[in-house]
């Protein structure tokens, strides 16, 4: 990919793991990116972010509540095109995941793409997952899976599997959304990201738990490829 400067991009979720891997690529493109964080004041969040090649004068960061509109409009502003990674991943068991988890991963998708429609933003990446593809016991053990599977709602729900149910709610959201007000969209679904920093390395019996759930993992460049490949496809990055 060429470099290219002046173009703006927003990645939600920005302090996250992909996100943060996203992020590094765009900057070392020639992007500039706003990358929103759920607290400017938590250096775990910020610090490994503005150390990042390129981030003191092409990195702004933002403080966005899902729940809240004027907070994520503030951070699409001035982009044409958006990488939306930010939902909530709570593994642990949540007092309401319902209010905790499910809602505000629909909303903030909703939200994210209503300020991309209203700011004219070109394209939209919605970074998904494979939780929102299975687990779906009635699907043909012999059938591929593709598009046309969705994970299993209620039998997620009964297992308490609710970042999967979070998952597969948001997409549908995002599909609706798209139809509905015209907006280019493109939505990927990885599964677990894999790389070999120190600390994942220490965080295997975590890893093990999420593989005994049924959860794949995949190399972390070849998430931030196909997302980036998804905005060039058209045109909507250089």
């Amino acid at each position: 990919m060429e470099k290219k400067e002046g173009e703006v991009v927003c990645v939600t979720g920005g302090s996250g793991y992909i996100g943060s891997f996203l992020i590094s690529l765009l900057l070392q493109r020639g992007y500039s990116v706003h990358a929103t964080v759920k607290d400017l004041k938590d250096e775990k969040e910020t610090k490994h972010l503005v150390e990042l090649e390129g981030a003191e004068s092409r990195l702004r960061l933002f403080q966005i509540d899902l729940l809240n509109y004027e907070s994520i409009l503030a951070a699409v502003t001035g982009t044409t095109g958006v990488f939306h990674l930010a939902s909530p991943c709570i593994i642990d068991e949540v007092g309401d995941p319902q209010a905790e988890v499910v809602e505000p991963a629909i909303k903030g998708t909703i939200n994210v793409l209503s300020a991309a429609k209203e700011l004219g933003v070109l394209r939209v990446v919605v970074t998904s997952s494979t939780a929102a593809i299975y687990p779906n016991p009635s699907w043909p053990s012999d059938k591929v899976m593709n598009e046309e599977c969705w994970t299993d709602e209620g039998y997620c729900r009964g297992k308490g599997a609710w970042y999967s149910v979070s998952k597969t709610l948001a997409e549908k959201a995002a599909w609706e959304f798209a139809k509905e007000k015209g907006l280019d969209i493109v939505v990927v679904n990885p599964g677990f990201a894999k790389d070999t920093l120190p600390g994942l390395l220490r965080a295997k019996d975590a890893s093990k738990k999420l593989i005994d759930l049924g959860l794949n993992f995949i190399p972390m460049e070849q998430i931030i490829k196909e997302s980036v490949e998804s905005l060039k496809m058209k045109g909507f990055l250089p």
